[in-house]
């Protein structure tokens, strides 16, 4: 038997896209070459790994075992190949972060950029979706590591807590509920709500807090982003439950305004999740270590 580095590469750029095609440009290599290199693979293993639909590719039983040997195999080749190009044990290569949208778009980005000035010689890729697609994208391994705001409870994924992060109802400065303290769950039943939509990680808090402790909620639209539901609020057009990152500069400025919930603080754990058969090389270890320095800060 003799496998290739080529092979797994192939494989892998095959498993996460689903396509020999969008895997061979990927890859520059011809499509012919791509679809050489999965067939001679298949063929040292003895079976299919994919399970093909038209042009889709699916990975099967054989090719799910396969994958996070694969994944280690291409991680160590290429720690093995910049090792004596390190200098101080500095890390080097490409790292994929998945991030749930509140935590990819108001925390991250400012974390990545003080990586990035100490770690000149890696790559950093930000993958930004709702909490269950993060989680998703993790488990088939399209991501090297992640950071959400919901609960994961993925038998193969381990959760790593990490920060702590508030919800807050707001609403626009002249709503009639702006300046009352000790608003109730039945006061906000008449209100209409801006959401962010069903998988995120702010909706599922929402949801277990808030709306299943509510006879009636009056659901206006429901929205993927927080800044088009910002933007509404401000608008007057409803009120809406944002983390408290997301509406902070808005907070400050006096655009929006926080209702106050009477006996009730929505906080909730932000988490570092990894893959529990991902290879945690030197590249991993450094953000780690760079988003556990944030913590303690």
């Amino acid at each position: 038997m003799h496998i290739t580095l080529r092979q797994l590469k192939t494989f892998r750029a095959v498993a996460s896209l689903g396509q020999v095609q969008l895997a061979a440009a990927q890859l520059n290599l011809s499509q012919p070459a791509a679809s050489m290199a999965v067939s001679e693979l298949e063929k040292q293993l003895n079976g299919q790994l994919f399970d093909r639909f038209g042009n889709r590719l699916k990975l099967n039983a054989r090719g799910m075992r396969l994958l996070p040997f694969a994944c280690e195999l291409l991680d160590r080749s290429q720690e093995i190949s910049s090792l004596f190009l390190q200098e101080d044990d500095n890390p080097s290569g490409r790292l994929t972060i998945g991030a749930s949208t509140t935590i990819g778009n108001y925390l991250l980005p400012g974390i990545l950029a003080a990586y990035e000035k100490k770690h000149l010689d890696v790559t950093a890729s930000l993958d930004i979706h709702n909490s269950s697609r993060v989680i998703e994208k993790l488990a088939t391994f399209e991501v090297d590591i992640a950071c959400i705001e919901g609960p994961c409870h993925h038998d193969d994924i381990q959760v790593l807590p990490w920060l702590e992060d508030e919800l807050i109802i707001c609403a626009a400065p002249s709503h009639r509920l702006a300046n009352k303290s000790g608003v109730t769950l039945g006061e906000l039943e008449t209100e209409y709500w801006l959401l962010r939509e069903q998988g995120s990680g702010t909706r599922m808090l929402f949801d277990y807090y808030i709306a299943q402790h509510m006879g009636h909620l009056k659901v206006r639209m429901e929205l993927n982003q927080a800044e088009a539901i910002k933007q509404l609020v401000m608008s007057g057009t409803g009120i809406s439950c944002l983390s408290r990152l997301s509406i902070a500069h808005e907070l400050a400025r006096g655009e929006l305004t926080a209702i106050h919930l009477k006996g009730c603080t929505l906080t909730r754990k932000l988490s570092v999740l990894m893959h529990k058969k991902k290879y945690k090389g030197a590249l991993v270890n450094s953000l780690l270590n760079a988003l556990e320095m944030y913590a303690s800060v």
